[in-house]
C-alpha cells in the first residue's frame, strides 16, 4: 500500500455512483467515511424518493464536485484508506501515469484541467433494496424481502427509483454499467428482478450489467426470464464465502451448497463475459479459501477475497470472535498460515487482504 495518497490518482468521482437507500455515493459508504454526494430525499417535504428526483443532477451536486476536489488536490480527504482495497492493495494509478494518457485521454483531462464537472455514470451500483433470499449473519439479523405483501411501501419505493434510474438508462445510447446488487440478490429481490427485465437495448444496447448475487436462485428457469438481457455484455459476481459445505452452512444461512454447485456449473455454460467468486473471510470459514480458490479454478472463474466488517449485526464480542485479522485473535497465526500458502492462481485477487500476504 502507497503511504503518499498525493502521488495517486482515483477516477471513481466521475465515473462511479452508487445509489443506497440513504443516498448516493461514489463507491461503498465505509470506504469514503460515508461521505454523500447526493440525496434521494425531497430537500422540502423529506419525500423518500423525491418525485423530482433527478440523478443527472444529483451527479453533479456541491458534495459531488467537493468529493472529486479531494481527488484533484491529493488530498483523499473524503476517503478511508483503511478499508479502501484499492488503496490497500496498491492499485490506484499514478498521477504521472493519468497525465501521461495510459489510463485514457478523458482521465487526463479531467487530472490536468481539474474538471469538477463529471459526464453522466459509466458505472451505477444499485443497493437501494435489501431483499435476499439469505440471511448471512455478516449482513443481516433477519430475512429481508421487499415485496406486494412484504413490506409493501419500501417496495413501492423502489419500483420508483426503478423508474428514475430507467429514464437515465434509456435517455440516449451510452456506456452505462450497472452493478445488481450489493445491498442483496437481484434474483431475490422482486424490484431489481423487475428492473432487469425492462432494461431495453434497444434503447440503449451499449448497457452492460454485472450481477452481484448469493447464486442459489440463479438457475436456468430464472435465466430464461431475462431474455432481453442476453445480448448484453453480462457478467457475475457470485458472493460463494466458502470452500466447503460445512463453513457455507455457517456463514450463508439459509443457502444451498448443492444447489449453487450445480448452478455453478450452468452459469459456466451460458457464455458471461466474466464470473468472479467472492469470499468474505471471517473465522468460520478462512480454513477452507484454499477449497474456494480451487473451486474457482476448476471453473476457470475469477476469485476475490474481503475482510469482514461489522454492519451492525455482531456484538463486540460476537465481531471480536469473527475477526480473524485481529493480531490478538487466538487463531490468527493459523489464518497468516492458511493465506500464504502457494496457491498459484493468477485469476485470484486478495483484495484487502493483501497487507497479511507475508511471502
Amino acid at each position: 500500500m502507497s503511504d503518499d495518497l498525493s502521488t495517486r490518482f482515483c477516477e471513481h468521482p466521475w465515473t462511479c455512483l452508487e445509489i443506497q437507500e440513504k443516498g448516493l455515493f461514489n463507491c461503498c459508504p465505509r470506504w469514503v467515511n460515508h461521505n454523500r454526494i447526493g440525496s434521494l430525499t425531497s430537500k422540502f417535504r423529506n419525500q423518500y424518493p423525491s418525485p423530482t428526483l433527478d440523478f443527472y443532477e444529483e451527479w453533479n451536486s456541491k458534495r459531488s464536485k467537493a468529493f472529486r476536489k479531494s481527488i484533484l488536490n491529493g488530498s483523499f480527504s473524503m476517503c478511508n484508506p483503511e478499508e479502501c482495497p484499492r488503496i490497500q492493495n496498491g492499485t490506484l494509478p499514478t498521477r504521472e501515469e493519468v497525465l501521461a494518457g495510459k489510463h485514457g485521454v478523458a482521465l487526463r483531462f479531467i487530472l490536468e484541467f481539474e474538471m469538477e464537472v463529471a459526464q453522466p455514470p459509466s458505472v451505477i451500483n444499485l443497493c437501494y433494496d435489501r431483499s435476499c433470499n439469505l440471511r448471512c449473519p455478516s449482513c443481516r439479523k433477519n430475512l429481508i424481502q421487499y415485496g406486494e405483501k412484504n413490506q409493501p411501501d419500501k417496495y413501492k419505493q423502489t419500483l420508483m427509483i426503478n423508474k428514475r434510474l430507467l429514464r437515465m438508462i434509456h435517455s440516449k445510447p451510452h456506456n452505462v454499467q450497472l452493478n445488481i446488487t450489493g445491498s442483496g440478490d437481484p434474483f431475490g429481490s422482486p424490484s431489481f428482478f423487475e428492473l432487469l427485465k425492462k432494461i431495453n437495448p434497444r434503447r440503449n444496447p451499449l448497457v452492460s450489467i454485472n450481477l452481484q448475487t448469493n447464486g442459489v436462485l440463479f438457475d436456468e428457469r430464472r435465466w430464461e426470464k431475462l431474455k432481453n438481457i442476453h445480448k448484453l455484455n453480462v457478467s457475475a459476481i457470485i458472493s460463494l464465502d466458502a470452500g466447503i459445505k460445512e463453513h457455507y452452512d455457517k456463514v450463508r444461512v439459509g443457502g444451498d451448497w448443492d444447489r449453487v454447485l450445480k448452478n455453478l456449473h450452468f452459469i459456466q455454460s451460458i457464455g458471461l463475459k466474466e464470473v468472479r467468486l467472492d469470499m468474505c473471510v471471517q473465522n468460520n470459514n478462512y480454513k477452507s479459501i484454499p477449497e474456494f480458490i480451487h473451486i474457482a479454478q476448476a471453473h476457470d472463474f475469477f476469485s476475490y477475497t474481503s475482510r469482514i466488517f461489522n454492519w451492525g449485526t455482531f456484538t463486540d464480542k460476537d465481531y471480536n470472535y469473527h475477526n480473524i485479522f485481529d493480531s490478538g485473535h487466538p487463531d490468527h497465526g493459523n489464518f497468516l498460515k492458511v493465506l500464504n500458502q502457494d496457491y498459484h492462481y493468477h485469476k485470484h485477487d486478495w483484495g484487502n487482504l493483501t497487507d497479511f500476504i507475508t511471502d
